[in-house]
């Protein structure tokens, strides 16, 4: 099967289960069948942007979205969100003991409206330094391609 335009790469379909096989499998069967997929197709230079990245974006998925590749997303996404959930608990436990040490100790007296002021101090800065940083760049799951 001789195919040269991105056109016709692109009307080809997978057998059923192709998503299922890896890599290593994939290329045996292109290559059994006489398919071979070129990383820029004849007519390359003719298309525009938009029609590149979304050849790009087939040749992706039918080359190198294998179950490996899927699980080695997962694996590091789960590895982000563990580092991400730890550096939260380092910021609240330090939160905390600002708070313990303002609350806590006899150090500011009996000065009530200093302790609630350091409070909210902490609050608020907390809030807007960490916790709001820290929820915008929440690791989020890989995309699931069907």
């Amino acid at each position: 099967m001789t195919m040269k335009t991105s056109r016709e790469f692109m009307a080809w379909q997978p057998p059923v289960g192709w998503r299922e096989l890896s890599g290593e499998q994939r290329h045996d069967y292109l290559e059994r069948h006489g398919i071979r997929i070129p990383l820029r197709p004849a007519d390359w230079d003719e298309l525009d942007h938009d029609q590149c990245m979304a050849y790009f974006a087939w040749h992706d998925r039918i080359l190198r979205d294998t179950p490996e590749a899927r699980a080695a997303k997962q694996r590091e996404f789960r590895k982000d969100l563990r580092v991400w959930r730890v550096l939260m608990g380092w910021w609240v436990l330090c939160l905390l003991v600002a708070l313990g040490i303002v609350w806590g100790t006899g150090t500011l007296g009996e000065g009530i409206g200093l302790r609630i002021g350091l409070t909210l101090f902490a609050g608020f800065g907390y809030t807007i330094a960490i916790f709001i940083p820290m929820s915008l760049i929440k690791p989020v799951p890989p995309l699931q391609t069907p």
